[in-house]
């Protein structure tokens, strides 16, 4: 991550064009409040595995198991470096949510 730094240390904003590769630009999103999702910002103290498992817990209780669309939701849950690397992925590299 010390690439996506300034001279002060502070992260800077990937730029770059968007990772997860467009499936069925058709499918028509449920309606899931963002403030519902858990968020993951990449620290020791998180449990990458309990993320996903609230991840999947609350997408399947808006009765949705489309995996292009829980692709689309998924990068509003990482913050922070999480976020940075996410974007710093080639473009359409993530096909598919397994």
């Amino acid at each position: 991550m010390t690439k996506n730094r300034n001279e002060k240390g502070d992260r800077e904003r990937v730029k770059g064009d968007f990772p997860i590769k467009e499936i069925n630009g058709n499918g028509k999103m449920k309606n899931i409040s963002p403030s519902s999702l858990p968020h993951f910002h990449g620290m020791t103290s998180e449990d990458p595995n309990t993320f996903f498992f609230e991840f999947d817990v609350i997408y399947r209780t808006y009765h949705s198991t489309y995996d292009d669309q829980k692709l689309k939701l998924f990068p509003s849950t990482l913050k922070d470096a999480v976020l940075c690397w996410f974007m710093g992925l080639l473009r359409d590299s993530v096909t598919a949510w397994a």
